[in-house]
């Protein structure tokens, strides 16, 4: 594929079908990922990855993670606080969940989220269709792999910041492949659930998932988010 087809059609997918991906167009894939720029050539980050049972099996647990989170919804902080511990909803990632975006932010994200929902169709009254969509998360939207990206934790945002310049290669060196990817935040939630399933550096943290397949040709799949202009990006010189 042509660069600027790569870099202009890459988008979320978020239904995959069942067609696995071949180990060697991975490797392919993530050698192609290990060219991203890194501060000093650190390259503090690494990756996990899952496939077949093992990634069902990690699905299954954060699924039913989610499913215990659900229930909490309504209840006072102290019963929530509680039936989190009994349940094993309560976060155990590495980084403390954080929506509170900034209010130019929070307009983009509730943008994103209302057209993504529109075009599947779910009224923003529908909490439980809501759910059932957020849901999909953590089987990995039927990938047939899922990468688990994790950064060193004393780098801090430094590590966060190579590790963003490594998901993009990876990302776009899939895409030129003809496969669709989907980064996920929320899947570091429960970064505690997905840990015990590897051999996990202690210093790593678990910042992102990454699903990886073959897009089907479901509308969603279709969904490209407005970007802002290059006017609305670029900060002005002070005029004297």
């Amino acid at each position: 594929m042509d660069f600027y087809d790569v870099l202009r059609g890459r988008n979320s997918t978020r239904d995959f079908s069942d067609k696995e991906v071949d180990e060697a167009l991975l490797n392919e894939i993530l050698e192609d990922a290990l060219r991203a720029p890194s501060s000093s050539n650190t390259q503090g980050y690494r990756v996990a990855i899952a496939t077949g049972a093992l990634k069902d099996q990690i699905g299954k647990e954060l699924t039913k993670k989610f499913d215990s989170a659900i229930k909490l919804q309504g209840l006072s902080t102290p019963r929530k606080l509680v039936q989190g511990v009994l349940s094993g909803a309560m976060p155990n990632g590495d980084f403390k969940p954080d929506i509170n975006y900034p209010s130019e932010m929070k307009k983009r994200a509730i943008a994103c989220g209302k057209g993504l929902y529109e075009l599947i169709g779910i009224e923003r009254s529908d909490r439980a269709g809501r759910d059932q969509w957020m849901r999909k998360n953590f089987d990995f939207f039927g990938a047939p792999v899922e990468l688990f990206l994790f950064v060193h934790g004393d780098r801090g945002v430094y590590s966060a910041l190579d590790g963003g310049l490594f998901l993009q290669n990876l990302m776009l060196a899939a895409k030129a492949r003809g496969l669709g990817t989907c980064a996920q935040a929320s899947v570091a939630m429960w970064g505690g659930t997905v840990r015990k399933h590897f051999n996990i550096d202690k210093d790593y943290k678990l910042i992102c998932g990454l699903c990886i397949g073959y897009p089907t040709d479901a509308v969603i799949n279709t969904y490209q988010p407005d970007k802002r202009s290059v006017e609305e990006l670029c900060f002005q010189p002070k005029r004297n």
